[in-house]
């Protein structure tokens, strides 16, 4: 009989954790970061992006990377994708799942696409209505700036709902609720997710967590209080939106891990196979920041171990 995971975590340190490295990572480093990811256990993992090599160049290679864990069977790959060349990429590349974004916020949108929230989801909408012949592609539309924007500031709660609601409109039924600046706090994460969870109880929702002023667990905890079920977490703390400035890493996938599973609550993850797989990413990404205090600390003993 298999065992129902209480909450479900996005490995997505393979595409937010390295947009923003200014070295390029090999083709084949990305591959091997991939496969050790997925042998831990994952059921989703966000592999990269199909963007303009001009904005993003460390994705220039994502056909290549696809091609080269194509093989992987328990964990589903998907991309992040701006436009419907990107989806076009992707279904070309075999994915069964995309992730569409737009920021809420009318400054982050044109700083990071190029164009309004409004005209994002007008593209949306023409995305949607290409695919949808191919009923095998999954889509999940990631929310920025959600909890504030770097430029605008605080983001109104009815804002995001009001955006929610035309995703609704769209027939989405995944949406993730991203901190891309790290400006959430738990109060606020906890009266979004409420009122998303009440207002739209057909959609399932996700948060996404920047630990750029430390409150990135504690917003996690809040959330899964207030009903979220799914987190996405990067490996070793790594990330961060370079169209946010003063933006750093992700939540760290391992210590949000660490934490469920330490209240008893079921991830799914291999907590050891996945700090294994985190001190080989950390070797060979030498020149990025890892932001993971139980990777420097490592497990604790078991308990009766210490003398």
């Amino acid at each position: 009989m298999s065992v129902q995971n209480e909450v479900r975590i996005v490995e997505v340190g393979p595409r937010d954790g390295l947009q923003n490295l200014s070295d390029l990572v090999s083709t084949a480093d990305k591959i091997d970061m991939i496969q050790h990811l997925a042998a831990c256990g994952f059921a989703e993992i966000q592999a990269g992006a199909f963007v303009s090599p001009q904005a993003i160049p460390q994705f220039q290679d994502m056909s290549a990377v696809m091609e080269g864990v194509k093989n992987i069977r328990r964990a589903t790959l998907t991309a992040l994708v701006p436009n419907i060349q990107g989806v076009r990429d992707a279904l070309r590349c075999g994915l069964k799942k995309i992730n569409f974004f737009f920021s809420v916020s009318r400054s982050h949108n044109i700083n990071n696409v190029r164009q309004t929230p409004d005209a994002s989801l007008t593209a949306l909408e023409g995305i949607l209505s290409e695919i949808r012949p191919d009923s095998s592609l999954a889509v999940r539309v990631d929310i920025a700036t959600a909890f504030g924007c770097p430029f605008e500031g605080p983001v109104a709660i009815p804002t995001v709902l009001d955006y929610v609601e035309k995703l609704a409109g769209l027939g989405v039924l995944e949406m993730t609720l991203c901190d891309t600046a790290g400006l959430g706090n738990p109060r606020l994460v906890e009266a979004l997710g409420r009122q998303c969870i009440r207002l739209f109880p057909e959609v399932t929702f996700g948060m996404h967590f920047h630990d750029t002023r430390g409150l990135g667990l504690a917003n996690i905890l809040r959330a899964y209080e207030a009903g979220i079920r799914c987190f996405d977490g990067a490996v070793g703390g790594l990330g961060g939106c370079p169209y946010s400035p003063g933006a750093s890493g992700n939540v760290a996938t391992e210590e949000t891990v660490f934490m469920f599973e330490e209240m008893g609550i079921s991830t799914g993850i291999d907590l050891p196979a996945l700090l294994a797989a985190a001190l080989k990413i950390r070797e060979k990404l030498s020149g990025a920041i890892f932001r993971s205090a139980l990777l420097d600390a490592g497990l604790p003993a078991p308990r009766g171990a210490l003398k």
